[in-house]
């Protein structure tokens, strides 16, 4: 790690610890699994909005507050059509919406605080756009009339959609909009991937996504869905590697490839793991 990183690298990680801290509660976690936190797109935003000439303070408090908006969604995209009939099953479903109500309330009270009275109506147009996004996905599995190609496209928009109205409202230009917007869309779709990959081959069943369309192929076998997995994740951090490399500031490329690499940690330490099995 540079020198150069290294300051960006410890704001990034203070800002996920506290987004923790704010959200740790026992009663929750005894009974429901809180998902992980999009650090690499938190990590992009908070360099993006530095980018902008916005305070430290200030992109901390975007960052800390889209992070927020995002568990709450991932949290409500948790709760399952049915449960068992078990008073433990009955407090995961309730948890998990109280939950993730929560977390999105959050996110509300420390933009109000800041009288960041803009950013509330970004983050909630956006919120509004990304669960049409989930009820467009919703209906059309329902239906059985998704294609993979859709299914992509609407999972790369409701994965991305905060930080696409971050940016979107706040670049300074068209080119930078373009850049960021793609930046967030490939990342996002890398970190998709790399997760069906690692489930695939770590725990040892198709995840719900872009593999069961792999494994409606006549013929098809799970070795080779974990193959095309790993061949369109090399595809994708290929992408975003060019787009790190056409970014003119060095300093913003450096941090920018830190960001990129840690999509090849995983997959050489998948790799590991796999050759040892």
């Amino acid at each position: 790690m540079s020198k150069e990183q290294t300051p960006y690298v410890d704001e990034v990680r203070a800002i996920i610890d506290q987004i923790y801290q704010s959200i740790t509660h026992s009663f929750v976690e005894q009974y429901v699994d809180v998902p992980a936190i999009a650090e690499n797109r938190l990590a992009l935003l908070y360099l993006f909005l530095l980018e902008r000439g916005m305070t430290k303070e200030r992109a901390r408090t975007f960052s800390m507050s889209t992070g927020l908006v995002q568990l709450g969604l991932d949290m409500h995209e948790r709760v399952k059509n049915s449960y068992d009939n078990s008073l433990a099953a009955e407090r995961n479903r309730q948890l998990t919406v109280l939950a993730g109500d929560y977390y999105s309330s959050r996110y509300y009270q420390m933009l109000a605080e800041a009288g960041e009275m803009e950013a509330i109506q970004v983050l909630s147009d956006a919120i509004q756009r990304v669960n049409e996004a989930k009820m467009t996905l919703y209906i059309a599995e329902r239906d059985g009339r998704l294609s993979s190609d859709e299914y992509l496209t609407l999972r790369t928009e409701i994965d991305t959609g905060l930080y696409v109205a971050i940016v979107d409202k706040y670049a300074d230009s068209e080119e930078t909009r373009r850049f960021w917007t793609a930046l967030f869309e490939e990342t996002a779709a890398v970190e998709n991937m790399l997760g069906e990959w690692e489930q695939l081959k770590w725990q040892q069943q198709v995840p719900f996504g872009f593999s069961r369309f792999l494994l409606q192929k006549p013929g098809a076998t799970i070795a080779q869905v974990a193959a095309a997995l790993e061949a369109k994740a090399m595809e994708l951090m290929s992408i975003c590697e060019q787009l790190v490399r056409s970014l003119h500031p060095p300093e913003t490329r450096h941090v920018l490839t830190w960001i990129t690499s840690r999509y090849s940690h995983r997959v050489n330490r998948l790799k590991r793991v796999i050759e040892e099995m």
